[in-house]
């Protein structure tokens, strides 16, 4: 069984898990060894009663009849300091440590400006540090102030985090407490698996660059972000005209992709000449405007061409073509934290509940589909895109999008 024990006046807590039938004795003397109370002093309490220790019908754990997981809180019986007195010095000598006094020494005074000196030194510290701090760091006093400003917020915290345990503690029995000792052993816990996933995995603290390659649009060279959880192959309206292909984006295809956030669609290229290496390969692209990603290599593209993503060569393989993804030093940085970067293109365009959104306002060719208009799906037509291999699902709602426009249906599903 598993048993939480916590010692009453005291922040000690012990997570054990033992069998059925060990003996109470030999609980008690674990007890003792692990907390410095005798056992002769000590009582134990559950849901705020005592349970026998040196009964003759009570001889192995299993004979209290406890629940797994159980919280268990020991009291010693010798125990006569007043609970108003428990860690009382500790926190005396906290609060009785000037905080102003010793922030303001010189020792500390020095401590902070090496500390400023070694940011100025490291870009990537700058990052990770406080706006406040990094907006102050070219001025040695204002930084000063900022930091002994920061630091008396913490010492006030902490402070009144001491006070809140100090009450828990000092009255262990009742139900706010409980949950409150409760809360601690979970963060305990929390804290332990990070300590544990600092030590034996740490490059899951670090950032992971993302997958780029290099490629041609239309002889125009190109940083592509790789993105398997991408449905559609993105190009920006900007690198389009660079590459020469804006000429030949079709305006009937315009939209919204939603996912995380949401992006306009400006019409769709629905074929142009994508190099990989020394191979050719023909692609459609959605046009979305982005500041962060000028082309996103979408799963439609990769599926056709049945691409492999392979990370432990560090490669995309698609059809003949073999090419090594960029390193970091190479990759564009897109961490900006915008909702319609690159993350937001993974919507899916045929979802029902998002993804492409038809916009009513925008002037159409005389012959072009309706597509904001609902209709049903032809269901000779629906077997037609299901005959070529698509999903009837999505068939029907291509179908639905173009007014039953088989063509238009077939390359806005075309994979």
């Amino acid at each position: 069984m598993n048993l939480t024990i916590t010692v009453e006046g005291t922040e000690q807590i012990l997570n054990i898990e033992l069998p059925g039938d060990f003996e109470i004795d030999d609980f008690l003397a674990y007890l003792e060894s692990e907390t410095q109370i005798p056992s002769k002093d000590q009582v134990l309490l559950y849901d705020n009663k005592e349970l026998p220790l040196r009964s003759p019908t009570v001889k192995v754990l299993s004979d209290w009849k406890l629940e797994e997981d159980t919280l268990l809180i020991l009291r010693k019986t010798t125990y006569n300091i007043p609970n108003s007195n428990i860690n009382e010095p500790a926190i005396e000598s906290s609060s009785q440590m000037n905080p102003d006094k010793m922030l303001d020494s010189p020792y500390m005074s020095e401590q902070i400006e090496k500390t400023r000196q070694q940011m100025l030194s490291n870009p990537s510290m700058q990052m990770q540090i406080d706006p406040a701090l990094r907006n102050v760091l070219n001025d040695k006093n204002k930084f000063k102030e900022e930091m002994v400003k920061i630091s008396k917020q913490s010492f006030k915290r902490e402070l009144e985090e001491r006070h809140k345990l100090q009450q828990v503690y000092n009255n262990p029995d009742s139900a706010e407490s409980q949950k409150k000792i409760l809360e601690i052993i979970r963060q305990q816990a929390i804290d332990e698996n990070m300590r544990t996933a600092m030590e034996e995995t740490p490059e899951t603290f670090t950032k992971v660059h993302m997958l780029y390659i290099n490629c041609e649009v239309n002889g125009f060279p190109v940083k592509a972000f790789v993105d398997s959880g991408a449905q559609m192959t993105i190009m920006t309206p900007e690198l389009a005209e660079k590459c020469g292909i804006s000429r030949l984006i079709d305006k009937r295809f315009h939209g919204e992709a939603r996912g995380v956030g949401f992006a306009k669609i400006e019409g769709r290229v629905h074929s142009a000449s994508l190099k990989i290496e020394n191979s050719y390969f023909s692609c459609s692209f959605t046009i979305v405007p982005s500041p962060n990603v000028p082309m996103l290599l979408g799963l439609d593209m990769l599926r056709r061409f049945q691409a492999i993503i392979d990370l432990k060569q560090n490669k995309l393989i698609m059809g003949e073509a073999e090419t090594l993804f960029l390193p970091e030093s190479e990759c564009p940085d897109i961490s900006d934290g915008n909702p319609e970067s690159a993350g937001s293109f993974g919507s899916n365009l045929f979802s029902p509940n998002s993804g492409f959104k038809p916009q009513s306002g925008v002037k159409k060719p005389a012959k072009a589909p309706k597509v904001s208009k609902r209709v049903n799906a032809d269901p000779k037509k629906v077997e037609q895109l299901v005959a070529m291999g698509f999903d009837r699902k999505q068939a029907e709602l291509a179908l639905i999008q173009t007014n039953n426009n088989v063509d238009l249906a077939a390359g806005m599903l075309f994979d």
